[in-house]
């Protein structure tokens, strides 16, 4: 009853108290994947938590209390153990290194606030929890924590032409220490990681900005990538060299890439050039496996361009195929003659890739022109690379044949309408032609709004400006043609 008793005073009540937090106190965090951090991982959040956590660990703890020795309220805890629940992705070192809890100092409970907050801020993890637990001056911290399904995207390193890439990652590792090429859509990671590259290049003598852009090849695209950009510094392209390139040669190459030259070097911009524009000089030949490896930059020492950026790009060329042939399944409207007609490839000749590039689209408004409207091709490579040949698989998707509906003029004076309607030979029910309207359009409109025009360039205004478009109607399988005037 005494020790009770003794308990009632302020220092004993200062124990038990130090003692319900430091026993068994269990914290949790969530990460709010929509970017808005849920109440409990607000720092007030925290403090309630601890609060109410603390009352309801206290009613256990007055009861081991009771039979323990006096305990002093200034009692202090060194960290012997530090574990992780829940880890999928990643290792326990790696996120031991991405906080600043380490075995063996002492216990701080701010210290490990700040932790389990980190934890949440790194975009890394869904939610965060923790509990303790003492063993005489000893404590254990387990960390619970549960792994974000968000999305790590790749991170290209745009223009930072003195360093490779290797001194680039350890150089963010150092703060960021789970970094290996990629990065959280969402968190503080992206932030840190741009933050470390200023540094490093401020350490290293450059007096530079970092800026950061998440992009997108294509709009709307699920993949995108993390650029990290130099900024504040000039860095033109001075030269360009292709090694790796023989059945094209390098002054070809350069020529056609001859506008980068004089431009601010981007290893992003320079790579989807290569793609987008020179492949395609090795894809008419028969190279339609051609590869460019990312470009390698350095700084230009020549007198030329001192300031500038020496620029290499590495081809793989492949192999030169050979068209064998094409293999069409769906198609009743055309024949297969009709549509080998279309695609216009050479047996026994290298196979032209940008004709097979343009074959889906040729097909389709091949198919426009006799109503199929809807008409899509799915072209599948097979390639036989002990033969050197390639055999391209066509399915075909017809879809309904549609016809003719009512044709709109729409903002045109009364005798414009009267011309442009007497010139329309699509009637009604006829089958439909996708391609006749702008074929109308360029053979017809000028003479239609040759007074309109001429009236409008006396008085100094705009010439008259026409829109086409269709308004399909997918039970009745008919298309009405709208053509406005729209100025």
């Amino acid at each position: 009853m005494q020790a009770f008793l003794n308990y009632q005073t302020l220092a004993g009540l200062a124990s038990i108290l130090w003692s319900a937090v430091t026993c068994h106190r269990f914290l949790l965090l969530k990460n709010d994947q929509s970017g808005d951090r849920s109440p409990h991982s607000k720092k007030p959040g925290i403090r309630l938590m601890r609060n109410v956590l603390a009352r309801v660990t206290l009613v256990v703890t007055v009861a081991l209390f009771l039979t323990a020795s006096l305990g002093s309220a200034q009692q202090r805890f060194t960290i012997a153990k530090i574990e992780f629940e829940g880890l999928s992705r990643l290792s326990a070192d790696e996120v031991m290194a991405t906080i600043e809890v380490k075995i063996g100092q002492q216990f701080d409970l701010a210290t490990l606030d700040a932790a389990a907050q980190k934890l949440i801020d790194s975009g890394m993890f869904r939610n965060v929890a923790y509990k303790t637990r003492a063993t005489g001056n000893h404590i254990t911290i387990t960390f619970r924590v549960e792994e974000t399904s968000l999305r790590n995207s790749r991170v290209i390193f745009d223009n930072f032409i003195w360093f490779s890439d290797a001194e680039l990652v350890a150089a963010i590792q150092r703060d960021v220490p789970t970094f290996s090429g990629a990065a959280p859509d969402t968190g503080d990671t992206l932030e840190r990681i741009r933050k470390s590259l200023e540094r490093f290049l401020h350490e290293n003598k450059i007096e530079a900005a970092v800026s950061h852009i998440a992009s997108q090849d294509v709009p709307g695209s699920s993949t995108q990538e993390h650029v990290f950009s130099v900024s504040d510094i000039k860095l033109p392209i001075c030269t360009l060299h292709f090694p790796g390139a023989t059945s094209v040669s390098e002054d070809n190459l350069i020529s056609n890439a001859r506008e980068l030259v004089g431009t601010e070097y981007s290893n992003k911009f320079v790579g989807l050039f290569a793609v987008n524009n020179l492949s395609k000089i090795y894809r008419e030949l028969g190279h339609l496996k051609v590869a460019f490896a990312p470009a390698l930059a350095k700084p230009e020492s020549s007198a030329k361009c001192k300031s500038g950026v020496d620029v290499t790009i590495p081809v793989d060329e492949g192999k030169t195929y050979q068209w064998q042939k094409a293999d069409w399944s769906g198609n009743t409207a055309l024949t297969a003659t009709e549509l080998d007609t279309i695609l216009d490839m050479q047996p026994a000749k290298p196979a032209n890739g940008v004709k097979l590039d343009n074959a889906p689209r040729q097909i389709e408004k091949a198919y426009g022109r006799k109503g199929f409207i809807m008409a899509r091709v799915r072209a599948t490579p097979e390639f036989d690379d002990n033969a050197g040949t390639v055999a391209y698989k066509m399915e075909l998707r017809e879809g309904p044949q549609f016809r003719m509906g009512t044709l709109l003029p729409k903002g045109f004076p009364a005798s414009e309408v009267k011309m442009l309607t007497s010139k329309w030979e699509l009637k009604p029910g006829d089958i439909f032609n996708d391609d006749y309207a702008p074929e109308f359009t360029k053979k017809h409109m000028g003479n239609i709004l040759r007074a309109i025009s001429q009236q409008r360039n006396a008085e100094g205004r705009a010439l008259p400006d026409v829109k086409l478009s269709n308004k399909v109607n997918r039970e009745a399988t008919t298309v009405d043609v709208l053509i406005e005037l729209v100025n």
